[in-house]
């Protein structure tokens, strides 16, 4: 769950960030990132796993162009790494959290229980704002999406869930998107939660949720979002092993960059 938050604070925006693949050349994701923290941010990169470094460098010298004051980098490889006092410090002193991973479940399985994935809750309540890219997307929800089967139909056993940061209980995350024809597992996911939005992200493409809960959408491609509050009569406990979910009377929208969508009324904007 997130942190509770004091009498007198706004909690920090959750951005989920698909893929980075190098499309938004106008910039628009980076210099929105710089326009929800202070001036001259310091920016904290956040990384489990061997990720590919060429498309970090590129994001990192977009946001030190834009006017980011400092960009630094910690390295989880283990779970003592998350209650290490230095990365706790480098934490308390970033403007901005940006949690990148190779898969969803290798950042939570290395942070999930410890002091970090507290202080990281904490902060955003204080208004710290927290991002994930790519796959550290995922793990943004408190349901999150951690793998699943690629195609358009949902089905039994195609899609795991596990415990996420719990930065927000309102949506499940998946950063392919439609783009990445992995529309089945978002469905599979919201017929086992009917109580949670479902967003797909495209690459290069951003869900900007700031403390109103209104999201807005930043970036080259779209995000699909899934509302399942009117959802129909479903086969979800008859289906067998891999057999193919019925999920009726769902709502579908297409968000692109400068749209917005409220998640508390659950109506565009």
């Amino acid at each position: 769950m997130p942190a509770r938050l004091s009498p007198d604070q706004s909690r920090g925006h959750l951005v989920a960030i698909g893929v980075f693949a190098g499309l938004d050349t106008e910039q628009r994701l980076t210099r929105r990132l710089l326009s929800i923290c202070p001036q001259r941010a310091q920016i904290l990169f956040l990384i489990a796993g061997e990720l590919d470094l060429r498309p970090l460098d590129e994001i990192e010298t977009a946001l030190l162009a834009s006017g980011a004051g400092g960009v630094r980098r910690v390295l989880l490889a283990a779970r003592a790494d998350a209650e290490r006092s230095e990365t706790l410090g480098a934490v308390e002193n970033a403007d901005l959290v940006v949690l990148a991973t190779i898969h969803p479940l290798k950042l939570t399985t290395l942070v999930g229980g410890t002091s970090l994935a507290k202080l990281l809750r904490r902060r955003n309540a204080d208004g710290t704002p927290i991002a994930g890219l790519g796959a550290g997307a995922a793990v943004l929800a408190e349901h999150m999406l951690a793998s699943g089967e690629s195609g358009i139909t949902p089905r039994l056993g195609a899609v795991t869930l596990a415990p996420g940061l719990g930065l927000t209980n309102r949506v499940v995350i998946d950063q392919g998107g439609a783009a990445s024809d992995r529309i089945g597992r978002l469905l599979g996911a919201l017929a086992l939660n009917p109580f949670a939005l479902g967003l797909g992200l495209d690459a290069d493409t951003a869900a900007f949720v700031g403390p109103d809960n209104v999201l807005e959408a930043v970036g080259h491609g779209g995000i699909t979002l899934i509302d399942p509050a009117d959802v129909g009569p479903s086969n979800i406990t008859e289906a067998g092993p891999q057999a193919p979910i019925s999920i009726t009377n769902l709502h579908l929208h297409v968000l692109v960059h400068g749209t917005r969508y409220d998640l508390d009324f659950r109506r565009p904007l």
